[in-house]
């Protein structure tokens, strides 16, 4: 393989299996865009992102960085960069699935949207699987023997580009998710956690092979044994490549998160429905069926008729514990009274007799324990 130079870079072309994919997407895509010019206008910007995806794909597979990928591990890593992250996010920004599910006719867009809503494609597509298979591919394919072996067996290669479109894509259309599918409407905060969460084995991958003393995948020396940087030199600047733009790419698309979540309202802005339904139903309760607009709305923040239920509500709860609090009271202090009025004090009359006279007690003291006693005044004696 001749050096790697500008001029090398915007010359070397080669063909590839995933031309023809990348064919049937875009003829898929039109169609869909003719289709659906009879019920509305579709967004150019859609149609821009979706064909910009696949333009990234073919320069990813097919130029320079295709063909170097196989000498160079930076170059490599380019390529790893460009189909985990660039690919899938235009193509989810071109939202192809919301395109065929609307253009299609009546039974082909209710069987597409009922396969899209399956427990199957809930499970694959459900955020924490998608993280998962995301850190999986980045430690397998770089930090493992499969490095080693994708150079020695063609296939692994391809395979290796599946690995990539499948885990990018599903880890970014939680995030980016506009699809019919159910985790379209992901909570905010918890898609910037997951980004946030994504940049881990991004920095893990480009740490370790920075850091690393020996190259993990020797057969690039193959390639190129008279030109072109020591191999761990090479490995290196693959690491510093991946650990700077891959939490770079996470970092950029966490604040345009934050800034979405910042302008939207409805459950997306809190943590999503099932906490918004547990919530009004805790308060409902509390309302003991009497604040309807507490069960039945939406969002309770944003419904003027369930916040004024749920003032009600606490109007009610205040006004029923005073009368409770005076009551007890005033009993305290009547059977105080009455007690120190039915003890008697003995008195001596003229003839000797003894007479029994109302005295209220004296004054309680506390003793130096901390309990309290009552003094107690001597009976007379006649």
């Amino acid at each position: 393989m001749t050096p790697l130079t500008w001029s090398n870079a915007l010359t070397s072309w080669q063909l590839s299996p995933w031309d023809g994919l990348v064919v049937l997407l875009a003829v898929a895509y039109l169609v869909g865009l003719l289709r659906y010019r009879q019920i509305g206008r579709w967004p150019i910007r859609r149609s821009v992102a979706f064909l910009g995806g696949l333009f990234a794909l073919v320069l990813a597979v097919n130029s320079a960085i295709g063909v170097y990928s196989e000498a160079l591990t930076w170059v490599h890593m380019v390529q790893h960069l460009v189909l985990i992250m660039a690919v899938p996010i235009l193509l989810i920004v071109g939202r192809p699935l919301e395109l065929w599910v609307a253009a299609g006719g009546t039974n082909a867009s209710g069987r597409l949207e009922s396969a899209l809503r399956s427990r199957t494609v809930n499970a694959l597509t459900h955020p924490a699987t998608s993280f998962v298979y995301y850190t999986a591919v980045l430690v397998v394919t770089h930090l493992t023997v499969f490095a080693q072996l994708r150079l020695e067996h063609e296939w692994l290669r391809h395979f290796e580009i599946v690995l990539y479109l499948t885990s990018g894509y599903l880890l970014f259309l939680p995030v980016l998710g506009s699809e019919p599918l159910r985790w379209r409407r992901f909570p905010h905060p918890l898609r910037v956690v997951l980004l946030m969460a994504g940049m881990l084995p991004d920095t893990l991958v480009g740490v370790v092979l920075m850091m690393s003393p020996s190259p993990i995948a020797p057969g690039y020396r193959l390639a190129r044994p008279d030109w072109g940087p020591t191999l761990l030199d090479d490995q290196h600047l693959a690491g510093a490549i991946m650990w700077f733009f891959g939490d770079a790419t996470m970092a950029v698309l966490a604040l345009i998160t934050v800034g979405v979540w910042l302008r939207s309202r409805g459950p997306e802005a809190g943590f999503g429905t099932w906490l918004e339904s547990a919530r009004r139903s805790a308060l409902a309760h509390t309302a003991s069926g009497t604040a309807p607009a507490l069960r039945d709305s939406a969002d309770v923040d944003a419904d003027e008729q369930a916040l004024a239920d749920y003032n009600a509500m606490l109007a009610r709860l205040h006004q029923g514990t005073e009368p409770n609090q005076g009551t007890a009271s005033n009993q305290g202090t009547a059977s105080s009274q009455g007690t120190g009025a039915n003890r008697g004090d003995g008195r001596q009359a003229p003839d000797g007799s003894t007479v029994e006279t109302a005295r209220a007690d004296p004054p309680a003291a506390e003793d130096s324990s901390g309990e309290t006693r009552h003094e107690r005044p001597e009976r007379g004696s006649g």
